[in-house]
């Protein structure tokens, strides 16, 4: 069974609530991070790079279709845990900014492109991503609406992160 309207509409309203505030939040770019800790252009370059590994994971077989095993979590207690600041964890990485883009232009052009294409995909999916299951390396199992309410969650952390700088 695809989506329901509801679960559409609740992940579209997270993810583009998300990258409103990210959009705030990165205003001043240019601004240098604190004595080893990364800057605003690498922060928003690992949430580019995370996006794009998760919505390629919910369109391939990684994600097991009608899997039985449950999610470790329920959607609430994801969000909850995912959003918050100070639980520190080390990203795989694969995921560790690169350092892509020079201008903030160009990392909105790229993000911005993205998230279009993610967008486009939930409004349209057939794909039963409350059936299908895969790991994240440190929480446990996820379904795939789960994944993406991960980004959300994922990138509200690092917004608030970035947050915190400018206090």
């Amino acid at each position: 069974m695809s989506l329901t309207d509801r679960e559409r509409t609740s992940l579209l309203e997270a993810l583009r609530a998300q990258e409103e505030a990210l959009r705030e939040a990165c205003q001043p770019w240019d601004q240098p991070a604190p004595e080893g800790e990364w800057s605003i252009a690498a922060i928003a370059e690992h949430l580019e790079k995370t996006d794009r590994r998760v919505f390629g994971l919910l369109q391939s077989p990684a994600l097991r279709l009608d899997d039985p095993t449950p999610p470790v979590l329920s959607d609430e207690e994801l969000f909850t845990r995912v959003s918050r600041r100070g639980r520190r964890a080390q990203s795989p990485e694969a995921l560790l900014p690169e350092g892509r883009w020079r201008t903030e232009q160009e990392f909105w052009t790229a993000y911005g492109a993205l998230r279009e294409t993610i967008y486009a995909w939930i409004a349209g999916t057939e794909t039963p991503l409350r059936q299908g299951r895969c790991p994240h390396p440190m929480i446990g199992m996820f379904d795939g609406y789960q994944w993406l309410l991960f980004l959300a969650a994922h990138g509200r952390r690092h917004t608030a992160q970035i947050l915190e700088r400018a206090q």
